[in-house]
């Protein structure tokens, strides 16, 4: 199994890496070097900079989630953690759908909240972070419109976003109000799969369907408890929106880095429409991410820049955002890795 998922996660890599490759290819490798290699220096300490203000800002948004429980928290704790999902998903496919039980594990190292209920916090800071992207990218459509540029593919690209965005929010409010009904059924092939499974793996031992729902049925508890409590729901809001704050200014600065500043306007629509592409195969999203980026801003009127130099921007953009929170957070998984292995020879 652990052997399956390392060629999986080497797979995604190799296709991220064929897929920015080939980016750079077709609007010319030499002028992407060129202007990464004559990029301000400052500039790209103020990428930095910010992608590290994003982890922050989404680290204290984990630990308000996690202080709703009643658990104690530091900022510090807070911000390795977010480091850690950051690595978690970034090292496995579809995004934080495939990190986020890897970030629960490091949650219940760190903190003593128990596995189900730091997984019911980390899905209650995803589903914000998904509002939140939503949220700028409307923003940027009704700045487009009032500003009068919202024409051509532009107007069939905020159709989309506004109907997607209606039919999420309907169909998340309808699986709400019926949660204890969809568990039950959930828990129920659930069951039956565990069990195909321990009956062709013998070796394999599987919980039995009552112990499932009962864990299952622990977990809506502590989605529920999160959701009425807001006070909690507004810090992890307003946390959000001050990590995506920081990531559409680090892409902006990475334009003006190389000298091609960019319409703060575009990166307002690009950088939530291009974070669709974290429910590809690819860990965190490497190459579907930078395309749809590349995609937004030349396949639009958003900007004027040209190929070469939108891929130049978005790759030094995309190297802060995937690398700095990769090596942090793989350093806290590493540490975290030693402390259970000292724990195991006890």
């Amino acid at each position: 199994m652990a052997s399956d998922r390392l060629r999986t996660t080497l797979l995604g890599f190799l296709l991220a890496a064929a897929i920015i490759a080939a980016l750079a290819w077709l609007v010319g490798i030499e002028d992407v070097v060129r202007s990464l290699r004559e990029a301000d220096r400052r500039g790209v300490a103020t990428v930095v900079v910010l992608v590290a203000g994003w982890v922050a800002c989404w680290g204290l948004g984990m630990r308000a989630a996690l202080r709703s429980y009643g658990a104690s928290v530091s900022p510090w704790t807070g911000l390795l953690l977010s480091a850690g999902a950051g690595f978690a998903n970034n090292i496995t496919p579809f995004g934080n759908a495939g990190g986020e039980p890897l970030t629960t594990l490091l949650v219940a190292e760190r903190t003593d909240v128990p596995y189900e209920r730091g997984l019911a916090a980390m899905a209650a800071v995803d589903a914000v972070n998904i509002v939140s992207s939503v949220c700028f990218a409307l923003l940027g459509f009704v700045w487009l419109a009032v500003d009068g540029s919202l024409d051509g593919q532009l107007t069939g690209v905020a159709g989309a976003v506004i109907v997607a965005g209606v039919v999420a929010a309907v169909a998340a409010r309808a699986v709400w109000r019926r949660r204890r009904g969809v568990t039950a059924r959930l828990t129920g092939g659930v069951a039956r799969g565990l069990a195909w499974l321990e009956s062709h793996l013998p070796r394999l031992s599987t919980p039995d369907r009552a112990a499932l729902a009962r864990r299952v049925e622990g977990f809506v508890d502590d989605l529920e408890q999160i959701a009425a409590d807001r006070r909690t729901l507004v810090a992890v809001g307003g946390y959000s929106l001050a990590g995506w704050l920081c990531q559409l200014a680090a892409l902006w600065a990475a334009f003006a880095a190389i000298g091609e500043p960019i319409p703060l306007l575009a990166v307002f629509v690009a950088v939530p429409l291009a974070s669709v592409a974290l429910a590809l195969p690819l860990p965190g999203g490497a190459g579907g991410i930078e395309s749809a980026l590349v995609g937004v801003l030349v396949g639009t009127p958003l900007t004027t820049v040209s190929p070469a130099v939108a891929v130049a921007g978005v790759v030094l953009f995309r190297v802060a955002v995937f690398w700095l929170p990769t090596t942090l957070g793989g350093l806290v998984f590493a540490e975290s890795a030693v402390h259970w292995l000292r724990q195991s020879r006890r």
